[in-house]
């Protein structure tokens, strides 16, 4: 079932277009990696579907609901987590104020009722955020603090995670450590739509991929279908 259905988008920044009439889909139990060069216009496709960019044209549904141009607020309320690649945690908080402040979105009555268990479900996931619950944000690793900006959404159960670049700057044992438990996050059964430099490695951990090249969407497929791409290899992915 298709989960996420964006149309014709087009997006940018005041007269400036940068995204032009892409077509996007992910359904409700998948992983889809957008990759690209820099300058492709990933992460403003990433910002117009969660509210935080003004959109042109295009239209955005989420569950066979319309959410164009919807404030950020709303969008997650309407079930969409986005995890930015930088400013994603609040660095002067603790991991455990992290994780409550990524809940603002409960009532408050579902928030007394089960944040213990939403906090404990968070730390089943990253075990070692539990360890560490008083620790300033911004004193973990890198790759510690890309789990607190997921565990972060993930408090909200969304229905879609959007990451963006989720594997930036890490060394190369986190940059496993991180997609392992990504790929956990959507076999849990939470949908993901990830922007990642790491081409290759973002296209082997999922199910399809897009390849977005000066703001349009070149090519779509199964992730084996575009690794074994030679064109996408020679334009895109490069030598190993």
């Amino acid at each position: 079932m298709t989960l996420l259905d964006v149309s014709g988008l087009e997006s940018g920044y005041g007269d400036l277009m940068v995204v032009h009439d892409v077509d996007l889909e992910v359904e409700s139990d998948e992983m889809v990696a957008i990759i690209g060069p820099n300058g492709a216009g990933k992460s403003t496709l990433l910002k117009s579907i969660v509210g935080l960019l003004n959109i042109k044209s295009g239209s955005v549904t989420l569950d066979g609901k319309d959410v164009t141009g919807l404030p950020p607020e709303e969008v997650i309320y309407e079930g969409i987590c986005h995890v930015p690649q930088t400013e994603n945690i609040f660095p002067n908080l603790t991991v455990l104020e992290n994780l409550k402040m990524g809940a603002w979105a409960l009532s408050e009555s579902d928030l007394d009722a089960d944040f213990d268990d939403r906090v404990q479900q968070v730390y089943d996931r990253f075990p070692v955020l539990e360890e560490r619950p008083d620790q300033k944000a911004g004193t973990l690793s890198g790759g510690q603090q890309q789990m607190v900006a997921m565990g972060a959404a993930l408090m909200l159960d969304p229905d879609l995670l959007i990451l963006d670049e989720p594997s930036a700057g890490l060394a190369p044992q986190l940059v496993d450590e991180v997609f392992e438990k990504i790929v956990d996050i959507n076999e849990s059964g939470t949908a993901i739509l990830m922007v990642e430099q790491n081409a290759r490695r973002a296209l082997r951990e999922s199910d399809r991929g897009v390849v977005l090249d000066q703001g349009e969407d070149r090519f779509e497929g199964t992730a084996e279908s575009l690794l074994d791409s030679d064109e996408v290899t020679e334009l895109y992915l490069g030598t190993q």
